[in-house]
């Protein structure tokens, strides 16, 4: 295991930990929404619809990324750049949200989520770059 591999795995889990981050502070935001209008918070319905824009793809950039780098599959880079085109299409789609949000800590998070899904598979090309000459994928 070289350099790149341990930074493609371990970009990978950071994307995966910024996804929960966005579902926590989808929580939050949510109940403090809530607060504010005198509402009953659906921090459940928050949390679900949170983890399917960005904790399912942040997840699966983690797989993707491991399972390239470590286990040297090519459904990895697969899995990879398809979570990692979602979540690019999805934060361009929201990106007009993410500018006039007062919301700070869930926009940066957001930007950060996809920020380093597109940086783990920059690196995965590397990756495959530098294991073409020795290995074979599977």
């Amino acid at each position: 295991m070289n350099r790149k591999q341990k930074l493609e795995a371990t970009s990978g889990v950071v994307t995966a930990v910024l996804g929960i981050v966005v579902m926590i502070a989808a929580g939050y935001v949510e109940k403090l929404t809530a607060e504010k209008l005198d509402e009953p918070a659906s921090i459940g319905q928050a949390l679900v619809i949170s983890f399917a824009l960005y904790g399912l793809p942040a997840l699966l950039v983690a797989v993707g990324a491991y399972a390239h780098s470590m286990k040297k599959r090519w459904w990895g880079r697969a899995l990879l750049l398809t979570a990692t085109l979602f979540l690019i299409v999805w934060f361009f789609l929201s990106f007009s949200v993410l500018i006039w949000s007062k919301w700070l800590l869930l926009s940066w998070a957001i930007v950060l989520v996809t920020g380093f899904a597109i940086l783990t598979s920059v690196i995965s090309v590397f990756v495959v770059r530098g294991e073409r000459n020795g290995s074979s994928y599977v």
